[in-house]
């Protein structure tokens, strides 16, 4: 049996990597520092350790394993709060990626696939945006990923390590952190809405957001885990359709809010480096792991929302 060791793997998108590599019969090593990760989200059935990768406990800790891989998802994934504490989001995103690199060159690991950031465009030139499109990043998260990037590709052309990054659009799904109002652009609404408060919006509900389903995100890693023509690659992970922010909040509204007519909206001034609009190009990952999103935005978000109504009407 192949092992696999997820990084981040109480997280949002990495708890779901977990059970799904977990099903289709990989042996799964999960860490996460918790620092925003749940240790409810992580399967009895996947081997989980707190470790945080910004230090070495990673060597001394998962010494009694082989890994055939590693899929790295943890990372502090704030725009916002990258603002707040900027030596952390370098330890998060920069020095944790580092320590995992040398982890792979310690252990021989020569697979390792990186989830990234539509946010490294900034305000992307060109719409729909493709990988050729030249990164100019707007915070020190944004910054911070595109240097994780380029150390992989460097680091990995020095040992022999077959790298894929997918550069993750706006993902949602059931079991994202509604506690956290610094990440994900559906689930700060939902949380909103849910408690029945006021529904803060930062910026104009005019911007335009590609969003993908988490159930595609994690399709497209599994396909491309042992696709050797995936090798050596970025990938644009979106939906290829985008929709307003106003049209986002009328959907959640509509299905969540106990009076829907007269929810009350506030508008404020938007998040530093935040970009009108996003839309990915996601041809070349179409075509090299025979990939297609399965469900589209206002499909998904319906379906997310009528889960977290049935969630709420069972309480």
């Amino acid at each position: 049996m192949k092992t696999i060791l997820i990084t981040g793997g109480a997280g949002f998108v990495g708890s779901y990597l977990c059970n799904t590599f977990n099903d289709i019969g990989y042996d799964i090593v999960a860490i996460d520092d918790l620092s925003n990760g749940n240790e409810k989200n992580i399967n009895p059935e996947i081997n989980f350790k707190k470790i945080d990768l910004a230090t070495n406990d990673i060597f001394s800790k998962l010494n009694e394993y082989k890994f055939n891989a590693i899929i790295h998802c943890a990372a502090q994934s704030s725009n916002a709060l990258s603002f707040v504490d900027i030596k952390k989001d370098i330890d998060s995103n920069l020095l944790s990626t580092y320590n995992l690199l040398e982890f792979c060159k310690s252990n021989n690991i020569d697979r390792l696939i990186y989830t990234s950031t539509m946010s490294v465009y900034g305000q992307p030139e060109e719409l729909p945006t493709s990988e050729k499109c030249i990164p100019k990043p707007e915070t020190y998260y944004a910054i911070n990923k595109l240097a994780a990037e380029h150390y992989i590709k460097l680091f990995s052309s020095y040992n022999n390590i077959n790298y894929t990054i997918f550069r993750l659009y706006t993902t949602y799904g059931i079991g994202q952190n509604l506690e956290n109002r610094n990440q994900g652009l559906l689930s700060i609404f939902i949380s909103y809405i849910l408690g029945n408060e006021e529904l803060i919006i930062k910026g104009s509900p005019d911007r335009k957001r590609d969003i993908i389903s988490v159930n595609d995100v994690v399709d497209a890693i599994v396909q491309s885990v042992e696709r050797e023509n995936s090798f050596g690659k970025i990938y644009n992970l979106g939906s290829g359709e985008s929709l307003s922010i106003g049209e986002i909040i009328n959907l959640l509204i509509k299905v969540l809010a106990k009076n829907p007519h007269n929810y009350p909206v506030k508008y404020e001034e938007g998040t530093l480096g935040d970009p009108f609009e996003t839309l990915a190009d996601i041809s070349l990952i179409m075509k090299d792991l025979d990939w297609a999103p399965k469900l589209m935005p206002e499909e998904g978000i319906n379906e997310t929302v009528r889960s977290y109504k049935e969630k709420m009407d069972m309480n």
